[in-house]
């Protein structure tokens, strides 16, 4: 409409510009709509796989979803209620929280666990168990400087009566329950280079813990004790993802508070990596679950290092093994998985995709006698953020089962049913 002046009507100008503003603001609404819908569809596709068996009788089942990306990012196991079935730990890295998930038993635990207790804190991207304050009972810890004391087994339930210590208020990774000083009462690693002492009174006090260094780590993905150089005394393996492996060898009790000597050990940049007797020969092996991101050599690689010293520093035969499933592999581990101890199998859990696992045949030192085999369940692609590979009898069985966290694709804390039944 035009005035007689040939000036613009500016009202209905305006109601015209409204009218489009709504318009626009409806679309957005309605794209926003179909992207969370899509977002809770995509979260949700585990119902249409869990459970449902492989070729190879291997099952996916879920403990609990993570429909709102929470992130679940690590495991403990431990039978926290004692009632004979094994308890799960989970700690939320985005969600700030960690949950202790109470087995229902073998009949109902491939069903989701709805009896939990809730502990709040900051982001937690590791967490740890062990008895802290030298009571008997297993206590939890959430990314390093969070620490929540058992009540005891009368009120593991109650998630106020875990009475929480905070030794520091920001996150710290792969926490470990040890006791590095060897004087009776386990102390905290954090970080692959620091720990504190637990001291001898005043136990849930955290100005009563010592802190003391042991080196230097940037981004430690494993720090695991090991007797390196066969010496007695317990060291440590730390995998840093942005350098290398390397271990601290303990330097006795004379200086177990100063810094440890670092000791290389494979110039691997990798993910998680796993110890023990690959090959049955008593020397503690490795198993190394890709590397960093990228180009990367080891990115789409299984590294095998199977040790050729018993004792003082040691030395490694490597088999380097292609992926057999996934984006790259994630987290690995050493077990018996088929019931058959001659042998171990290596477990890898890729960041995305199928597990796998890698075994020999013959003599372990011939890369050609190493096959590599698929685990395949159903619903592998929408897996998208596997963690480390978690060992334990979740059914009750008599065998491994194998379990993780899985972020993004909504599955949460789930573990694959192994269906070796043992006599």
């Amino acid at each position: 409409m035009m005035l007689s002046n040939n000036k613009p009507d500016f009202s209905f100008c305006v109601r015209i510009a409204v009218a489009k503003k709504r318009a626009v603001m409806q679309g957005v609404f309605l794209s926003l709509v179909l992207l969370f819908s899509s977002v809770v569809v995509a979260n949700e596709t585990w119902r249409s796989y869990a459970g449902k068996s492989g070729p190879g009788g291997w099952r996916c089942h879920v403990i609990q979803p993570d429909p709102d990306d929470h992130g679940p990012d690590g495991i403990n196991f431990h039978d926290w209620d004692n009632d004979g079935d094994v308890d799960v730990f989970v700690n939320y890295e985005e969600g700030k929280y960690s949950r202790l998930y109470f087995n229902p038993g073998a009949d109902a635990c491939r069903e989701l666990w709805t009896d939990w207790i809730e502990f709040k804190h900051g982001p937690c991207e590791d967490s740890s168990m062990g008895d802290l304050d030298n009571d008997g009972d297993i206590d939890y810890i959430a990314n390093g400087g969070w620490v929540y004391f058992n009540p005891g087994q009368s009120s593991v339930r109650d998630a106020s009566k875990w009475q929480k210590m905070i030794l520091f208020n920001h996150e710290q990774r792969v926490p470990l329950v040890i006791d590095v000083d060897a004087d009776g009462l386990n102390d905290l690693v954090v970080g692959g280079q620091t720990w504190f002492k637990q001291p001898g009174e005043g136990k849930h006090d955290a100005k009563n813990w010592s802190k003391h260094s042991l080196g230097n780590a940037k981004w430690p993905m494993n720090c695991i004790p090991s007797d390196v150089n066969g010496d007695g005394l317990t060291d440590m393996v730390v995998a840093d993802r942005r350098h290398e492996i390397f271990w601290y060898r303990n330097p006795g009790a004379a200086r177990i508070t100063q810094p440890w000597p670092r000791e290389p050990l494979h110039p691997h940049t990798s993910m998680f990596v796993g110890l023990g007797d690959v090959n049955g020969d008593g020397a503690i092996d490795l198993a190394i679950a890709g590397g960093q991101e990228g180009s990367n050599k080891w990115t789409n690689k299984l590294t095998v290092l199977l040790r050729t010293t018993q004792s003082g520093n040691p030395t490694y035969h490597e088999i380097i093994l292609d992926q057999a499933s996934g984006n790259f592999p994630k987290g690995v581990a050493i077990v018996d998985l088929d019931d058959n101890p001659q042998t171990k199998e290596i477990v890898v859990t890729p960041k995305q995709g199928d597990l796998w696992t890698a075994a020999y045949d013959g003599d372990p030192m011939m890369k050609s006698n190493w096959k590599t085999r698929v685990l395949k369940t159903p619903g592998a692609a929408t897996r998208k953020k596997m963690d480390n590979v978690y060992l334990a009898d979740i059914d009750g069985d008599g065998d491994e089962d194998i379990a993780t966290t899985e972020e993004n694709g909504g599955w949460g804390v789930i573990w694959f049913e192994n269906p070796t039944v043992s006599e």
